[in-house]
């Protein structure tokens, strides 16, 4: 993505990019370590980095006139806010885990062997619950949602068989997730 964005800059633009690459990549990767909290996570710094030089590249006609001095600020201070959503993003998805009873009441599968016929008819309704929540989504959400959960794909995988960021393949995991979670929570609350 980085190559194909760099390309609808001019010769004198690329250059430029390229040289704030060279000479703040290495320091960008090093403060989106620090500002995730977490230095073994390099391959997620990188790609934050990576996101931030997509977005000055995308609105390369609204920053091309600062300075490389502003330029670099402009940087850090994308890493820094793709940071806070990446964390924001984390504690959305950590409320999103279900415990073993929370699978036992959606999977007969997971229960026990002691389910009485009326567990399973509840647990048979759940199913038909989640498949049509499921049906809700957007076609976006549903997709992704698909190829985590049933093709098992990583989400840089993803994002490369849609031709998409990994950020925007996280973006519509979490709101997918989010949207099950919200419309299971609501139809608990249903009289039955």
């Amino acid at each position: 993505m980085f190559s194909i964005l760099l390309t609808t800059l001019t010769a004198e633009e690329q250059n430029r990019v390229l040289a704030l690459w060279q000479e703040n990549g290495a320091a960008l990767v090093y403060y989106a370590r620090n500002e995730l909290e977490s230095p073994d996570r390099q391959e997620e710094a990188e790609d934050i980095v990576s996101e931030a030089f997509a977005r000055l590249m995308t609105h390369y006609e609204r920053y091309g006139n600062r300075t490389d001095e502003q330029m670099k600020g402009l940087l850090f201070r994308i890493v820094h806010n793709l940071c806070v959503n990446e964390h924001r993003r984390r504690k959305r998805n950590s409320a999103f885990l279900y415990d073993e009873e929370d699978l036992r009441k959606v999977s007969p599968e997971a229960a026990s062997p002691e389910l009485s016929p009326e567990d399973i008819v509840i647990s048979e309704e759940n199913i038909r619950r989640m498949k049509s929540i499921f049906r809700s989504l957007s076609p976006k959400q549903k997709e992704v949602l698909e190829m985590k959960l049933n093709e098992e794909m990583t989400d840089g995988e993803i994002a490369g068989e849609l031709h998409i960021s990994k950020r925007l393949v996280q973006q519509r995991l979490c709101r997918a997730r989010e949207n099950v979670r919200i419309k299971w929570k609501e139809g608990s609350h249903e009289p039955r």
